[in-house]
């Protein structure tokens, strides 16, 4: 195949540069020479440290209100279809679902498809049109549900008081601090220093057998009896101490992807 698959990065593009524009889709991936896992993400809002995790910032499933929509067909999907168009009562730019994906919610359809394109959609129409990258397989009714979802490295924030809720979703670790509106590269996989939640108790890797990370909502990391097994909760991992050592440290291998 001929689109390119993983780049490969300098030290450089993954630590000081930022732009304004890029070539390449968001969420293509990139690899430095260590093996380091990157995904390329817009910044939805001013990324203040590159000590915690950053989040998809898209609404969680909230229908129509929301920014990801869980709404009706507007049209019939037909076998061989390679669009489709659902309500959606929220004034959209154009591409507003470029490179998310749109699923059909049913264990018998061939249900998933890349949407790799969507239409300037204004909210008095009740409509947005999108266009994915593989013909429909199964014919859908006028009136079935359908999910969108927005690219999830298209709007990346750092948690703050507007997210805490325990929902987010941390999709990558920042290099540095990023401007609003700026492409850069979020790293997903491999060594970082992340900063210790510090809910209470030793730093990681102080007492024996403390090794694996986990977030908590502020996107730095605990460890894994004090984010799972205290509150009986189940957060999303961040990964696993890289050193050995009985006096603490945060020096993560990092497991997002």
């Amino acid at each position: 195949m001929s689109f390119p698959y993983i780049a490969a990065l300098s030290w450089r593009a993954v630590s000081v540069q930022y732009v304004s524009t890029s070539a390449l889709h968001v969420g293509a991936l990139g690899m430095t020479e260590d093996g380091s896992m990157y995904r390329l993400c817009l910044a939805g809002g001013t990324i203040s440290s590159s000590l915690a995790a950053a989040i998809n910032a898209w609404t969680y499933l909230t229908g129509v209100t929301g920014s990801c929509a869980e709404a009706a067909l507007s049209t019939a999907i037909a076998v061989g279809d390679v669009d489709f168009t659902f309500a959606d009562t929220n004034t959209r730019a154009k591409d507003y679902y470029k490179d998310g994906y749109m699923v059909q919610p049913s264990g018998t359809y061939d249900c998933i498809r890349h949407i790799w394109k969507s239409d300037v959609a204004v909210a008095a129409d009740d409509k947005v049109k999108c266009y994915v990258s593989a013909p429909f397989t199964i014919a859908d009714a006028v009136g079935n549900t359908v999910q969108c979802y927005p690219n999830p490295w298209g709007n990346v924030k750092t948690p703050n008081a507007a997210y805490p809720s325990g929902n987010e979703h941390f999709v990558c670790v920042p290099p540095a601090p990023i401007t609003s509106g700026k492409y850069f590269w979020g790293q997903v996989h491999g060594p970082h220093w992340l900063w210790f939640a510090g809910i209470g108790g030793n730093w990681p890797g102080a007492d024996a057998n403390d090794r694996e990370l986990y977030f908590h909502i502020n996107g730095a990391v605990d460890l894994l009896d004090r984010r799972v097994h205290t509150g009986a909760i189940s957060p999303q991992r961040a990964g696993y101490l890289m050193y050995s050592g009985d006096y603490g440290d945060v020096m993560t291998f990092l497991l997002i992807e």
